[in-house]
């Protein structure tokens, strides 16, 4: 009987670890707290360095990528033991309304998450989306989506 317990709490734990685990924060889609369906009209150099900012607070010992598709970003890799996670930030073009009603081009941000080590993965993509959209909030007002 030990033996099955001991069998069935490893089986569990091996599909845990393969699994993996991803999600997104953004404010191009209205899942973020810090945004909603927001569009910073801001230049992509602005939003570069407001990403890199970020990741670099939140990645400080770490090797942060540039990322140039499909959007322009960044990305840096956690570890823990066996376990790898890859969080990733990108400006997205997007169309924002303006006071005036027309339509103002800007961009939007998306932070990623993605693979198996969702403890550390999914915390730190939601402190990176929220230092970018403090910075982005701080250069220009946010934009209501078209």
């Amino acid at each position: 009987m030990k033996q099955v317990i001991s069998g069935i709490v490893t089986g569990f734990l091996l599909i845990l670890l393969l699994a993996g685990c991803a999600g997104t924060n953004s404010t191009r889609e209205g899942d973020g707290k810090a945004g909603s369906t927001e569009v910073y009209p801001i230049s992509m150099e602005d939003a570069t360095l407001i990403m890199r900012d970020a990741m670099e607070k939140e990645f400080p010992e770490d090797r942060i990528e540039d990322i140039f598709t499909p959007y322009r970003g960044y990305k840096a890799k956690m570890r823990f033991l066996a376990d790898i996670d890859v969080v990733s930030v990108y400006a997205v073009p997007a169309q924002g309304r303006g006071p005036d009603g027309k339509s103002v081009k800007g961009l939007a941000f998306e932070t990623h998450h993605v693979g198996t080590y969702p403890l550390g993965g999914i915390p730190k993509a939601k402190a990176v989306f929220k230092r970018v959209v403090e910075s982005a909030d701080r250069v220009a007002d946010a934009l209501p989506r078209i």
